[in-house]
């Protein structure tokens, strides 16, 4: 039969090396950004203050941030529409 004795060749992979790297240096930030931001702290909401993790407060703040520039951006978008 033919192909058989010969050795199979290596299984092509997914993911270039630089990627994997890259993949592995995040994954360590992410782990030092949870590490080093688990202090509570004090965050007053207006109507009532409550004590959460820094880390909350950081992707609280960076979530905030997103839907104000989508919105922003998107009433900035109708307005010129409006115009034209």
């Amino acid at each position: 039969m033919e192909g058989q004795g010969s050795t199979p060749t290596p299984a092509k992979r997914d993911l270039p090396t630089w990627s994997l790297v890259v993949f592995a240096v995040l994954a360590i930030y992410a782990v030092l950004l949870v590490i080093l931001n688990d202090d509570r702290v004090d965050v007053s909401f207006v109507f009532f203050t409550a004590e959460i993790s820094l880390l909350v407060l950081i992707v609280l703040c960076l979530v905030i941030g997103f839907a104000a520039g989508f919105l922003f951006d998107h009433w900035r978008e109708r307005r010129k529409n409006r115009r034209s």
